[in-house]
């Protein structure tokens, strides 16, 4: 009888899981919220981060599916090419050794995204009014070390000593966003703003909660376990009738799992030199009552281990019917069951905090908090940005961001303004746009909007 746990099987399960979540986190539709474009005052999109701002444009309707492209990624704990390594034949093996040396005790790796199909804003009287609609992705996901180290070197190392796997976790959301949004100029000094959203959701995994404690034995190395997590799910594969599968018009314009949420600023002009800003943003949640799957357990487990010797003389065919045997056997020890009940999956709120002084009617520098909060966990990030106005079309920006223990990231963007035509572009780790693969955060955004402008000012927008 063999006590300990089979790393190549664990091993093949975690790369899976990690390869997932990577695969997801790479593809158009997920990404961080950037920094960068905070400070571009001349771009309407700014709107985004505050509700309060007020663009100086009588009007304002972005070009279709391109007024803000945005993606990203970020993770505090091992990067891309830490996960992998190059062998000599140029094929790529998981790096568990690497993974290992290059993660703390909690890590994460979050991403979300905003493909902007629609975007209109116009002016009245003192009020600024604007609507959106787009697709929104987001993955948060934290994995603690003990699990990698339980999967790089098994349970011998805990042997007498009892393992949690906390914090474990995992939200991903794809849902359709229509915002409504109204801000209001008081006076000289105030301006305030609210957005309302409507959302509808298109798929989601959530860890409604995940706890996990193993104990290896000292004297025989038996497995003790216990199990209470639940994980919810609806996916366009939870729909039980193949022959009759989610079809792409179904998934994509399906007005199912309805949800809520709020954005809400204000800023504040102390004088001609400071302002001040601070929003809330994605206050809200969305239920999930469409192609469903849950699977949740609550239990405790004794494990004695594998006998091989029943795999003796058997030939591939048996072999493989056994492998199977003990697989389900496995499987029922944790007593996993599933069920189709609806569930609520809270949106991931995040605070912004900014100041910014005007050195002159062309040059600006600023400093932002952002503050994204999962599960009760704050993940913060800071920036200090420095724009310019060049001439009446063009302005640039460079910042300088903090974040997932990330200490060089160095950003860049422009905003070039061609009446009625505005393109704009930013990132705030312009290596990690060249070279994802070696960073711990990078993003971009890209825009183009269509401008009606108001009386013509030849200075940044910097009045938050």
């Amino acid at each position: 009888m063999i006590g300990l746990l089979n790393k190549n099987i664990i091993q093949k399960v975690f790369a899976l899981f990690i390869f997932g979540v990577i695969i997801l986190s790479s593809n158009r539709s997920v990404a961080q919220y950037d920094m960068g474009v905070y400070n571009l005052k001349a771009v309407p999109q700014t709107n985004l981060y505050n509700p309060a701002l007020i663009p100086d444009y009588n009007m304002h309707f972005g070009f279709p599916a391109l007024s803000s492209v945005y993606t990203g990624f970020g993770t505090n704990g091992a990067k891309y090419n830490q996960f992998f390594k190059k062998m000599p034949d140029d094929s790529l093996h998981f790096d568990f050794d690497g993974v290992l040396s290059n993660i703390k005790d909690e890590n994460r790796i979050s991403a979300s995204a905003r493909q902007e199909w629609l975007n209109f804003g116009v002016k009245w009287r003192k009020f600024y009014f604007s609507f959106s609609l787009a697709d929104v992705s987001s993955v948060n996901q934290y994995y603690p070390k003990s699990l990698v180290s339980l999967v790089v070197e098994g349970n011998v190392i805990f042997i007498g000593e009892t393992v949690t796997l906390d914090p474990l976790s995992i939200k991903a959301l794809h849902y359709r966003e229509y915002a409504f949004g109204a801000a209001y100029d008081l006076n000289e000094k105030w301006n305030f703003g609210i957005k309302a959203k409507l959302l509808y959701g298109k798929s989601a995994i959530n860890t409604e909660q995940m706890n996990f404690n193993l104990t290896t034995s000292e004297d025989y190395y038996y497995l003790d376990m216990e199990t209470d997590f639940r994980i919810n799910s609806s996916l366009p594969t939870g729909k039980k009738d193949t022959l009759n599968p989610v079809t792409f018009g179904e998934y994509s314009f399906s007005a199912w799992n309805m949800g809520v949420g709020f954005d809400v600023g204000a800023t504040y002009r102390l004088d001609d030199k400071f302002s001040f800003s601070a929003s809330v943003l994605d206050l809200g949640y969305i239920q999930f009552d469409r192609w469903i799957d849950n699977y949740y357990s609550d239990s405790k487990i004794h494990f004695e281990g594998i006998d091989f010797n029943q795999f003796k003389g058997l030939d591939d065919d048996q072999r493989e019917k056994k492998i199977q045997e003990v697989k389900d056997s496995i499987l029922d020890l944790f007593e996993l069951e599933d069920d189709a009940k609806k569930f609520i999956v809270p949106l991931t709120a995040k605070v912004y905090l900014g100041a910014n002084y005007n050195m002159s009617d062309v040059d600006n520098v600023g400093a932002l908090l952002r503050m994204a909060i999962y599960k009760g966990k704050i993940i913060p990030a800071f920036s200090l940005s420095y724009f310019r106005q060049l001439n009446k079309n063009i302005g640039v920006t460079a910042n300088y961001t903090i974040t997932n223990r990330s200490y060089s990231n160095i950003g860049v963007g422009v905003v070039a303004t061609f009446e009625p035509v505005q393109v704009y572009f930013s990132t705030d780790n312009l290596y990690g746009v060249i070279f994802p693969d070696d960073t711990r955060y990078t993003n971009f955004h890209f825009g183009i909007n269509f401008i009606i402008p108001g009386t013509k000012v030849f200075r940044p927008m910097i009045d938050l």
